[in-house]
């Protein structure tokens, strides 16, 4: 494939853009649209037999099915998969930057809190891509895009394991890059969303000290570093050192969990210290075939290494229901002066590890069928005067060419504010529900509202009716007040707003009930 080749009778290759381990990319103009695409050409080995062939070709359109089922803005978007002499091309949007393997090799290791920001957009992208069922297992520099507007994307889903597809590689093939694989790859076990977490701590841990933790001149020597070698102390992350070095715990069950990573690299980018403990989400349901749930124990890590020549703890990850439940640190900082020590507050924003992981509550399955081609967005919050904590989850659909919004469904969940007295949730949904219930009790044929008697503890719903009608679900579960609100973006009936914001409350209540 070479010069002004057109794929397809459309794609019109302009220039080769680089080579990676998988495959040529190159700039290419969409004839059929008038639009400049990026087209993967996927690299097959010299004397490769037809079965061999054939296994490469279905590689690559199970990439183009696993990256197809994702929409998320640090997610590269496939458009289509083509052929060119038994080769398959992916066709993908054109991003304006640069990979940061390409980035590192030019600028250097990067701030701290830079490679937090990176860290922060490249988990939000395995987060919606496990939300579905889909591992990514090659994370590594090579395969983000640093767009020149600052955002990371994640691509090259081509090695990705799609929950429940049967597998392409033969027994004992290492698939993914050795120096980035969780060690749970390397045994041939099976790995989940926690081996790609391990390949995120691997890379922002490149990104901030310019060196691989466990790159070894032969390809033994790496592996036999991964499995049993301690990682070596960063020496230039500054308060992002104990992040990665939770990150990087050998033992999968252990490792710093994807809610936990995202609060602690937020309290990095905003400079307030680290939580101590490590939050465990609610789970959604039975996990998706395929991706295994691990069964969390109360255990201790202690990342016991030496920064500076000096031996200092860096970090020590308390579960929870760790049995002694004191957490602590103790060290220098990048800088020089002492670490903080005993417990640390944990970030202003995030809630506490009680409330639930909202977008969690509800599976990929159940808010496909409320939204169809979703995209779910969380966001964590303390009320400044209040002091109450809340956690949210928008999941939100575009419109056909992406102009407008279609429907969007958002689900806050607030607890109680620490020292509240009991009964102060109930209190305050009785306060919420006078708020909205007709004054003089009578039916208002313009904003009907009812009580619900069946959903959580007590609940209600009231429906807006308008050009883009909405309707609002209260109620209650325990300690938690959750409110639920779907909104139409086009014209649609009144009551089918309400009884999808219905469907939505119970399947949240019911997971909440499920988890406590």
């Amino acid at each position: 494939m070479s010069g002004e080749r057109v794929l397809a009778g459309r794609y019109r290759l302009v220039r080769r853009l680089g080579q990676g381990a998988m495959g040529v990319v190159w700039q290419a103009r969409d004839e059929a649209l008038g639009r400049d695409v990026a087209v993967k050409e996927l690299l097959l080995p010299p004397g490769l037999t037809p079965e061999g062939r054939a296994m490469a070709a279905q590689r690559a359109m199970r990439e183009a099915r696993a990256a197809a089922l994702l929409r998320h803005p640090s997610i590269v978007t496939v458009h289509d998969v083509v052929e060119e002499d038994g080769r398959p091309c992916i066709v993908m949007d054109l991003l304006p930057g640069r990979s940061l393997d390409a980035v590192l090799a030019e600028d250097g290791p990067l701030p701290p809190e830079r490679v937090a920001g990176i860290g922060l957009d490249v988990l939000a992208a395995l987060r919606a891509a496990h939300e579905r069922g889909v591992l990514h297992r090659d994370v590594k520099p090579a395969n983000i895009f640093l767009r020149t507007d600052g955002r990371a994307v994640l691509t090259d889903f081509g090695i990705a394991s799609l929950a429940g597809d049967t597998t392409l590689t033969e027994t004992g093939a290492l698939i993914g890059s050795p120096a980035y694989m969780a060690p749970e790859r390397v045994r041939h076990e099976h790995g989940g969303p926690e081996s790609d977490l391990w390949s995120l701590g691997v890379t922002m841990y490149v990104l901030a000290e310019g060196r691989m933790p466990f790159d070894r001149a032969t390809l033994m020597g790496t592996l036999s570093a991964v499995l049993t070698e301690p990682v070596e102390p960063p020496r230039e992350a500054g308060p992002l050192a104990p992040v990665l070095m939770a990150l990087l715990a050998k033992d999968p069950a252990v490792r710093l969990n994807a809610l936990g990573t995202e609060q602690w690299l937020g309290a990095v980018i905003a400079g307030r210290p680290l939580p101590q403990t490590q939050p465990v989400p609610l789970p959604p349901g039975p996990p998706a075939a395929g991706m295994r749930s691990r069964r969390r124990a109360p255990l201790a890590v202690a990342a016991v290494a030496a920064l500076a020549a000096m031996a200092v703890v860096l970090a020590i990850v308390l579960w929870p229901d760790s049995p002694d439940g004191k957490p602590r640190t103790s060290g220098t900082t990048r800088s020089g002066a002492p670490a903080r020590s005993g417990a640390a507050a944990p970030p202003a924003n995030a809630a506490p590890a009680k409330l639930p992981s909202v977008c969690t509550l509800l599976s990929p399955a159940q808010a496909e069928q409320l939204i169809p081609g979703f995209t779910a967005t969380p966001e964590a919050s303390t009320g400044p005067s209040t002091r109450r904590p809340s956690r949210s989850c928008t999941w939100r659909a575009s419109a056909a060419g992406g102009a407008e919004v279609d429907d969007e469904l958002k689900a806050q969940v607030e607890g109680e504010a620490p020292g509240a007295a009991a009964g102060a949730a109930h209190t305050r949904f009785a306060e919420t529900r006078d708020l909205y219930a007709p004054r003089d009790g009578s039916p208002d044929p313009g904003r009907p509202f009812n009580d619900i008697n069946d959903l959580g503890d007590e609940a209600f719903v009231m429906v807006e009716p308008a050009t883009t009608p909405k309707s609002t679900v209260v109620f209650r579960v325990g300690s938690l007040t959750v409110t639920v609100g779907f909104e139409s973006g086009r014209a649609a009936e009144p009551g089918r707003v309400r009884d999808q914001a219905i469907k939505a409350a119970r399947g949240l209540a019911e997971s909440i009930r499920r988890s406590s």
